[in-house]
């Protein structure tokens, strides 16, 4: 996500209730004081840039004014506005201004803005190019392409960034790569690019802005590893700037995360304030996302202290800014949680009420790809209709000028009643044509309906297998641990006692060691028995939790050879046995496949729950394998049953493994689906 920069502090304007009707008065101040500053200049190249540069202000709250300071700006120029450089840099404030409202538009000025500063050798060209591709990747990531952005930044804006010497330029690329990692739960990466990015811009004057945001993202990464204490001196830090940036849009960043480390603390009377605060300066800034983001937050809150009634209307306060969007997941979310809650407070009747409208919204999900077609489709038709409207126009226009000649009247009307034959067909051509994409569109949604269908069948079929397959794992455990463990151990206490009196009696000494080394291969079997069991069943696994269990699991795969470590964050205590089970049997599988075959020296396992999700993670250092021909041909039991029991519990599985470079499993567990 892009931040853009703030300004010096001039103005005590404090972000509340209270002075927000003061906050268009204040930005208007602010705005012509730079106007004015920028008037003592008499040269026309700083005037110039300092037009774009309080375009770039604007950007964030009015996006005509913006432009008019562009446009401004270029006529300030004349003929040097067609330079290179700076149809570049024109290029580039347009694509910021444009950055929310028409990220597509933005995207094609900033490719545009690169292109025409790569041709100059203006020595200033390069920072513009740096800042163009750092933001044209943010703008990727918005789209859910996050390698992707990650390769701009490392590939294209950082090294342009370290050629030109720009510090504060090379804190915020890195910030940017530390943010996309957390974002990807790689926690601890993440938090070694923002040391570095802090390094860096602590010793850079005038940098306050880019450091707020830096502090504030940092502490969230150090929330997410429960750093407690040091969340809590990067929090102290931004608190200083916070009051020194009046206008910064981070703000309600900053309240959030004070509000989440409060929460984690276990101080909601702190908590509470913190996202209120959030919430207000985000309304004064108008971004619907960060409402939403807070307000979530708040009911994460109140739902745990057992407020329900409060986490219901909070809900309700969400509901319209998910409606007045066609994203159809974020309402889904937002009923099924708004049913939880009543089903909570007990109101069953409005429970059911919100579970119907849940699912219809899921009902609808399958569809929604064939109502993005349609939407594309009206939105040709529409432009369609102004191009026919606008040939209209000219048509009158051309018939005005054709009026002082009969012969020449005529003539107008015989070739524009062919071209409205012309237009007319070219309309029959894309309607039948359009009908011929929605019979297919149909056609293949009622496929994919089947394909949903027998991939159902299949996971119940299998699930069915499963609980059968656990079910006896658990008797033949039971019966083993119980009764052949409870003979053998009564056999060696049997031969322990008959040893001990031929010892007393101290005849047949021989015997008697013979008998001794039978009561030890007794105890070694005894444990094998017993190690058995408890692989068929680990009762840590039902007494003591999931985090307990794989820690277990992690000690016992380790060998002197392979070292096998294992990291666990916010796991519960009370999930399905059903659950526990199936990912414990993952976790079993792939440890077991790396013991078997991927001759490494270690592995790791992350294990841990966000947002309703349950993420596993397993890498090693191996030999790695060609997963894609895996796929292609026939795979092992192991592999299958992996992947099915990650099917059977609605996840996600992604394989990366390289040949000589080790294997990375990644898998994503939905809870609620």
């Amino acid at each position: 996500m892009r931040y853009r920069l703030g300004f010096a502090f001039l103005f005590g304007i404090l972000w509340s209730v209270a002075a927000r009707s003061q906050s268009a008065a204040a930005l208007n101040q602010y705005s012509d004081s730079l106007y004015r500053e920028l008037e003592k200049h008499s040269d026309i190249d700083q005037k110039a840039h300092a037009l774009f540069d309080l375009s770039f202000f604007w950007g964030d709250y009015d996006s005509t004014r913006a432009f008019t300071y562009i446009a401004e700006a270029e006529a300030l120029l004349g003929a040097r506005k067609n330079q290179n450089y700076y149809r570049g840099i024109s290029a580039f404030y347009k694509a910021s201004t444009l950055f929310d409202s028409a990220p597509e538009a933005a995207k094609s000025y900033y490719l545009q803005a690169n292109d025409f500063l790569a041709k100059t050798t203006d020595a200033r060209a390069k920072r513009y190019q740096a800042r163009a591709w750092g933001s044209y990747g943010a703008l990727l990531q918005r789209e859910g392409k996050v390698h992707l952005y990650v390769e701009v930044l490392l590939e294209k804006a950082i090294p342009l960034t370290e050629e030109i010497g720009d510090s504060t330029l090379l804190g915020n690329n890195l910030q940017n790569v530390a943010m996309t990692l957390m974002n990807m739960q790689q926690h601890a990466k993440a938090d070694q690019y923002y040391k570095k990015a802090i390094a860096i811009l602590e010793n850079q004057q005038d940098a306050d802005e880019q450091l707020f945001t830096l502090y504030v993202n940092a502490a969230r990464n150090s929330l997410f590893q429960r750093l407690m204490p040091n969340a809590r001196m990067l929090l102290n830090r931004a608190q200083l700037l916070d009051k020194k940036l009046p206008f910064s849009t981070y703000k309600p960043i900053y309240h959030a995360v004070e509000g989440r480390y409060w929460h984690q603390q276990g101080n909601i009377s702190k908590a509470l304030p913190q996202l209120d605060t959030a919430l207000e300066v985000a309304k004064a800034i108008q971004s619907d996302d960060i409402i939403v983001r807070v307000l979530y937050d708040k009911v994460d809150i109140l739902k745990e202290a057992g407020r329900m009634r409060e986490a219901k209307q909070t809900l309700l306060q969400i509901l319209p800014y998910v409606e007045q969007k066609p994203l159809l997941r974020n309402k889904q979310l937002v009923y099924y949680d708004i049913a939880q809650v009543n089903t909570r407070l007990g109101d069953y009747k409005e429970a059911t009420e919100w579970y119907e409208q849940y699912k219809v919204i899921t009902d609808s999900l399958f569809a929604h790809a064939g109502e993005a077609r349609l939407l594309e489709l009206e939105k040709k038709y529409e432009t369609a209709e102004r191009e026919k409207e606008l040939l209209a126009a000219k048509t009158v226009n051309q018939a005005q000028e054709l009026s002082l000649g009969r012969a020449k009247n005529w003539l107008f009307i015989t070739g524009l009643s062919c071209l409205l034959l012309l237009l007319l067909s070219i309309m029959w051509y894309n309607a039948v044509r359009t009908r011929k994409r929605l019979a297919a569109q149909q056609d293949l949604l009622h496929q994919e309906e089947v394909k949903t269908l027998q991939q159902r069948a299949k996971i119940h079929v299998f699930n069915a297998m499963v609980q059968g397959q656990e079910k006896e794992r658990s008797r033949i455990a039971r019966d083993l641990h119980d009764g052949l463990g409870g003979m053998l151990a009564s056999v060696k206490l049997k031969l322990s006692a008959v040893a001990n009196q031929e010892k007393e009696t101290n005849e047949q000494e021989g015997n008697t060691m013979d008998l001794y080394h039978i009561i030890q291969q007794l105890d070694q079997s005894v444990n094998e028995l017993r190690r058995v069991a408890r692989n068929m069943m680990p009762e840590s696994l039902l007494y003591m939790g999931l985090e307990a269990a794989l820690r277990d699991l992690c000690r016992a795969m380790s060998q002197p050879s392979m070292r096998v470590s294992f990291e666990a964050h916010d796991l519960r205590n009370d999930y399905d046995q059903s659950f526990l089970i199936a990912v414990y049997r993952i976790v079993q599988e792939l440890l077991t496949n790396a013991v078997k075959h991927s001759q490494a020296t270690h592995v790791w396992l992350q294990c841990n729950e966000s947002e309703g999700h349950v993420y596993l993670s397993v890498e090693d250092n191996g030999i790695g394998f060609d997963y894609a021909s895996t796929v292609n041909h026939e795979r092992g039991i192991g592999l299958s049953n992996i992947k099915n029991r990650v099917d059977l519990l609605n996840g996600q599985l992604e394989v990366d493994s390289v040949i000589g470079k080790g294997t990375s499993f990644h898998i994503d567990l939905d809870l609620n689906g």
